[in-house]
C-alpha cells in the first residue's frame, strides 16, 4: 500500500512512478517528445495532481557487472478508493486501539486507588494465587 499524505490544497495524494524504456527515448527529437507526452498521458489517465518529474540514474546490470540506464517517471495522484477506505480502516483501528489502551491506564489507575484492591493484592501476594 502506498503512503497517502494530505496536499496543500488539502486532497490525499499517492506518489507513483512508471518505468520507462531507455528505447523510447532514444530517435529524434519529435519522437522522444512524443515518447514523453505518451507518458504524461499514461500518468494524467493515472489520476495524476500537478507535475511529474523524469530520473534518469544507472544501475548494475541484473545478469552481469554492467550498468544499466533507468528512467523512471515519478509524479503524485489522487487517491484510489480501495485505497482510501484501506486508510480509514487502518486509521479508526489505530484510533480504537488507543482508546483502548488509554481507557485500560484509567482503570488499572483507579483500581490502584483502591485501598480494596491494594488488600486484595497483598493478600494475593501473600498466599500465591
Amino acid at each position: 500500500m502506498a503512503i497517502a499524505r494530505k496536499d496543500s490544497n488539502g486532497e490525499w495524494t499517492v506518489g507513483a512512478e512508471i518505468s520507462v524504456s531507455r528505447y523510447d527515448l532514444e530517435g529524434t527529437v519529435d519522437g522522444i517528445k512524443a515518447a514523453l507526452d505518451v507518458m504524461r498521458n499514461s500518468a494524467v489517465a493515472m489520476g495524476m495532481v500537478g507535475e511529474g518529474r523524469v530520473d534518469i540514474s544507472t544501475e548494475r546490470g541484473y545478469y552481469s557487472d554492467d550498468y544499466e540506464v533507468k528512467i523512471t517517471y515519478y509524479f503524485d495522484r489522487y487517491e484510489y478508493p480501495a485505497e482510501k477506505e484501506k486508510r480509514e480502516a487502518m486509521e479508526a483501528k489505530v484510533k480504537a486501539d488507543a482508546k483502548a489502551k488509554r481507557k485500560a491506564a484509567a482503570e488499572k489507575k483507579r483500581l490502584k486507588d483502591d485501598p480494596e484492591y491494594a488488600e486484595f493484592e497483598r493478600l494475593k501476594a501473600k498466599f500465591g494465587v
